[in-house]
């Protein structure tokens, strides 16, 4: 009985299962740990793209030689399915419109037979844990779109984990953990969540709950430094970047800024040479962006995420204040692919007590931790506090014996919708 933890991105998705010596292990797409969360419905009818051949569209765009072929390739390019997923939407492709479940449930089953196929030698995968975002609990028909797409694709038994809650599970995994407080950052493509766990001297647990910002991502900057190009490009040629006013052309977002923002993340600023729609038939020589002018670009989102992060530890002062057990934050480590802007790293060594951590597992973390989930038969009975007086009681008790109020305890976060 296969199993394997899915951690499904705004921008890409990766996914993760036990190997036989009990390890997570990322699973490569053709030789990828990240798979480009796109599918591409060809206008012809012909055959569905997913991954890494939908994402290659783009470049077919950027060099048709009209606008009217681009607009057909466009057309048939479906991204953006985590954030924009909802029950009364709906996905316009060129068969017509699709339920997000149904499209979603298409990428899934991609992923699952690609697995079957080249990691499990044929055997059925009947079991995933699928991540989401902590801002999911406040749109549960998000969550309820993710189990409802895992099942249509094939998966027998679906769990639900949270983001932040697998990437520390997926730290634990590649690192011993015992007697220290860890607190994780995780900037992905599209949300943003802060959490924390202490670990005792066996490695016992207690967690406080994530907090999370579900429009704060990687793509937000994209989309910024996108607009900073059109404006260049428009006063340079009295055109946008599109052919057509108020229309951002995928094809320069999704590929030249997301490489252009790796390349300024990595401190090399120097000028970019754009190609416009159609065909690349003019081609702009845009200045090299100031460090100034990228920290304005930037500075905006990762403030949004330091606001969270430092609510975090706010939450860990007051419960200092009023409970016996004292929480420390001894580690603090960067998950997901935008923590690797390097004013992430400053802007946190400035508020936490010691500096963050840049760990190699950063885009598998969340996918691994979802595997060890999927893979654990039950959560053991261990030793925890309430939440709200500190009581000490264990995770079997569903109230606190004292005050009686629910019992936020430190698997709360793992409990399925």
């Amino acid at each position: 009985m296969a199993k394997i933890g899915i951690d499904f991105g705004t921008s890409f998705t990766t996914m993760s299962y036990v190997d036989k010596q009990g390890l997570a292990t990322p699973i490569r797409v053709y030789g990828k740990e990240k798979i480009p969360t796109m599918l591409y419905f060809p206008e012809d009818g012909g055959e569905l793209l997913i991954g890494e051949a939908a994402y290659n569209k783009y470049q077919d765009c950027m060099d048709a030689e009209t606008s009217e072929v681009a607009d057909l390739i466009l057309g048939g390019i479906i991204t953006g399915l985590k954030r924009d997923m909802s029950r009364n939407g709906a996905v316009a492709t060129p068969k017509g419109n699709m339920s997000y479940v149904s499209v979603i449930a298409l990428f899934l089953k991609y992923l699952k037979k690609y697995a079957e196929d080249n990691v499990f030698e044929g055997e059925c995968i009947t079991d995933v844990c699928m991540t989401y975002p902590v801002a999911f609990d406040w749109q549960t028909e998000k969550k309820e779109i993710l189990k409802e797409a895992a099942e249509q694709a094939g998966f027998k038994h679906v769990k639900l984990l949270k983001e932040s809650v697998a990437a520390l599970m997926g730290y634990e995994n590649s690192h011993e953990i015992k007697n220290e407080g860890v607190l994780v950052y995780d900037f992905g493509g599209g949300t943003f969540d802060v959490a924390y766990v202490m670990f005792d001297h066996i490695g016992e647990q207690y967690i406080l709950p994530p907090i999370g910002d579900g429009e704060c991502g990687g793509q937000n900057i994209d989309f910024a430094l996108y607009e900073n190009w059109d404006k260049k490009v428009k006063t340079q040629k009295s055109r946008h970047i599109s052919m057509f006013d108020d229309e951002v052309f995928l094809p320069v977002l999704k590929s030249n800024c997301v490489k252009q923002k790796e390349k300024m993340s990595n401190g090399s600023f120097g000028p970019e040479f754009l190609p416009l729609p159609p065909a690349g038939s003019v081609f702009v020589k845009l200045g090299a962006l100031s460090r100034q002018e990228w920290d304005d670009i930037v500075e905006p989102w990762v403030d949004k995420t330091i606001q969270k992060t430092n609510q975090m530890l706010q939450e860990i002062e007051h419960h200092n204040a009023t409970c016996s057990n004292k929480l420390r934050v001894d580690k603090v480590i960067l998950i997901g692919g935008s923590s690797r802007l390097p004013m992430v790293y400053e802007k946190l060594k400035d508020i936490c007590p010691v500096e963050p951590t840049r760990v190699p597992e950063v885009d598998v973390a969340v996918a691994n931790g979802a595997a060890i989930f999927i893979n654990k038969d039950e959560v053991r009975e261990q030793t925890c506090y309430c939440i709200e007086c500190g009581y000490k009681m264990t995770n079997k008790q569903r109230f606190c014996m004292i005050c009686g109020k629910s019992n936020l305890r430190y698997n709360h976060c793992f409990d399925d919708i």
